[in-house]
């Protein structure tokens, strides 16, 4: 038991981190190992998930591709860092918001459904609306 309670503090930290991307400074291997044995996944794995070093991540406004969500409901790190502006699968712009009624997207542990918490837009739908990348 006692082993345990000294790898949740690491483990929450880090978990915490992740799904709010924050990673400054990046969490060490101990704090990356007590995740990996909470969820369940190899800590090489969670290190290779990592954002590239001195990348910076954007933490708000959330930022998705509907297009990528549509084929996958996974949110992708790569469309929070920093020097993102679109997708690279689709060529197309992110989007921070929703197109139809203006409502921000929450953190996606959130999404619990494919379309906008305010206005039900499917994410799917969304992607009629970003427009390409130059």
């Amino acid at each position: 038991m006692a082993g345990l309670g000294g790898a949740m503090p690491s483990a929450g930290f880090a978990y915490a981190s992740w799904e709010k991307f924050r990673f400054n400074p990046p969490p060490s291997r101990q704090q990356l190992e007590a995740l990996a044995a909470v969820i369940g996944v190899e800590g090489d794995r969670l290190v290779q998930m990592l954002p590239p070093a001195g990348v910076g991540m954007k933490m708000e406004p959330i930022r998705l591709c509907g297009a990528c969500y549509a084929q996958s409901p996974c949110h992708k790190i790569e469309w929070q860092f920093k020097t993102a502006t679109g997708c690279d699968r689709h060529r197309l712009r992110l989007l921070s918001e929703c197109p139809n009624c203006g409502a921000r997207f929450k953190i996606p542990a959130l999404w619990v459904d494919e379309w906008c918490q305010r206005c039900f837009l499917k994410f799917e739908e969304m992607t009629k609306y970003q427009k390409l990348t130059q």
